[in-house]
C-alpha cells in the first residue's frame, strides 16, 4: 500500500521514468509464458479431475453415474484427448504469432501511477461544488452547517484549498492520496476485469446460441462439442477447429483488447477463465465450489446444456445474465430432476441387458 502520509506538490510530478518490466520467470518473456500459461493450468486443473474419476472420490458429488459415460457419449475419450491437443496446439500457436516481437511491457514506479490519480481525484473535487452550485445548491452555508458533526464532508463540499492557503491549494492531501491508492490498486483492475468478463461472456453467448438456431454450423462446427453427452474435465474444450478458433479464442483476444490488460493481466484472467470453463465440464457439482458464490452458472447448469433435452437453454459460459435476460435459462429443476433420473434408469438397462449375455456364456464355458 502506497504511503499515504506524504504529501505532494500538485505541479510536482514524482519520477515517472519508464522501464520494461522483468519477466516472472527468468529467460522467458512474460509474452511467451502467458500464450503456455493457459494449456498448464488446463492440464492441471483437468488432471486433477481426473485423477478423482480413476479413483471413483467424491462420487456422491458426481452429476452422472460413471456407466453413463461409457454408454452415452459418441466419441471415445482417445479421440477427445486427440482433439482437445488439436485446441492447444492451435491456442500456443496463435499466442506466439501475436507475441512474436512484442516487448516487456513498460511499467513505472507506483508513486508515479498514484499521483496521476490523486491529481485527477483534485480536479473532479474542484469541480463537485460548482456542479452542486449550479443545482441550485448553498454549497458554502453546507459546508459550514455540517463542519462541526461531519468534518470530512465539510471539507469534500467545500473543494480543495477550502482553507484559503496557499499550501492548501497546491498540496494533494493524504486523503486524496488513500482514494488514488484504492483506485489504483483495486478499482480499475476490477473494471478492466468485469469489460473483459462482458466482452467475451457476451460474444460466447450470442455466437454459441447462433450456432445452434442455425443448423447448417450446428451441423457442420457444432455438433462436434455435443458428442460428449456426459462432460468430462479434459474435455472442456473439445470442439470442431473453427468453433475453437471463433467462439473461444477470439473472444479472448478482443476481451483482452478492450479491457486494456497488461500481459500479467492477461495471465490471471486467461488461467481464471480456463479453470471455470473446467469446472463447468467437470461433472462434480461440490457444495463448496467457490464459482457457485459469484453466480447460477456452473457445473449442472452446463451440464444440462448437453443433454438433449436442454440444448437450447443454458448458452452462456461464465455468468447468467444474457441467459436471464433473454429467457434462455432453464428454470423448472423438478423437469430436469426427472429427466435426469429417466436418462440414468435407462442407462442402468442398457449396461445390465449388455452384461447379461457375457455372464451366461461364462456360466456355458464352467
Amino acid at each position: 500500500m502506497w504511503n499515504t502520509t506524504n504529501v505532494f506538490n500538485v505541479s510536482s510530478t514524482p519520477s515517472c521514468t519508464l522501464v520494461a518490466q522483468s519477466p516472472l520467470i527468468p529467460g522467458i518473456s512474460d509474452a511467451v509464458l502467458s500464450t503456455f500459461l493457459p494449456t498448464v493450468v488446463y492440464i492441471i486443473a483437468s488432471g486433477f479431475f481426473y485423477w478423482l474419476d480413476r479413483q471413483e472420490l467424491f462420487t456422491q458429488y458426481r452429476i452422472h453415474p460413471t456407466e453413463e459415460d461409457l454408454q452415452r457419449n459418441h466419441v471415445s475419450r482417445f479421440q477427445c484427448f486427440q482433439g482437445v491437443a488439436r485446441y492447444h496446439l492451435m491456442q500456443i500457436s496463435i499466442g506466439l504469432f501475436l507475441a512474436y516481437g512484442v516487448g516487456p511491457d513498460m511499467v513505472g514506479s507506483k508513486s508515479c501511477d498514484v499521483h496521476r490519480w490523486a491529481v485527477r481525484i483534485r480536479r473532479v473535487r474542484s469541480l463537485i461544488p460548482l456542479v452542486l452550485l449550479a443545482f441550485g445548491v448553498d454549497v458554502k452555508g453546507l459546508a459550514v452547517a455540517t463542519s462541526g458533526k461531519i468534518p470530512a464532508l465539510a471539507q469534500f463540499l467545500a473543494g480543495p484549498g477550502s482553507s484559503g492557503s496557499e499550501s492548501s491549494q497546491a498540496h494533494i492531501t493524504s486523503g486524496e492520496l488513500r482514494l488514488a491508492d484504492f483506485v489504483e490498486s483495486f478499482l480499475v483492475p476490477t473494471v478492466q476485469f468485469l469489460v473483459a468478463l462482458a466482452v467475451v461472456d457476451t460474444w460466447i453467448y450470442f455466437t454459441h446460441r447462433l450456432c445452434h438456431i442455425n443448423q447448417t454450423l450446428y451441423r457442420i462446427v457444432h455438433s462436434q462439442h455435443h458428442r460428449l453427452y456426459v462432460p468430462y474435465a479434459y474435455g472442456a474444450v473439445y470442439a470442431h477447429w473453427l468453433e475453437s478458433l471463433f467462439l473461444d479464442i477470439l473472444s479472448f483476444i478482443m476481451g483482452n483488447a478492450l479491457a486494456g490488460f497488461s500481459v500479467r493481466q492477461s495471465m490471471v484472467f486467461g488461467s481464471l477463465a480456463t479453470i471455470k470453463t473446467i469446472s463447468d465440464h467437470c461433472g462434480y457439482v461440490f457444495s463448496w465450489d467457490p464459482f457457485r458464490f459469484l453466480n447460477a452458472n456452473g457445473a449442472k447448469f452446463h451440464d444440462l446444456h448437453h443433454q438433449s433435452w436442454g440444448f437450447k437453454n443454458n448458452f452462456s459460459t461464465y455468468t447468467v445474465f444474457w441467459d436471464n435476460i433473454l429467457g434462455t435459462t432453464w428454470t423448472n429443476e423438478e423437469a430436469a430432476a426427472a429427466r435426469y433420473s429417466w436418462v440414468q434408469q435407462k442407462t442402468k438397462e442398457r449396461v445390465e441387458k449388455k452384461s447379461i449375455p457375457m455372464t451366461t456364456k461364462a456360466m456355458e464355458r464352467e
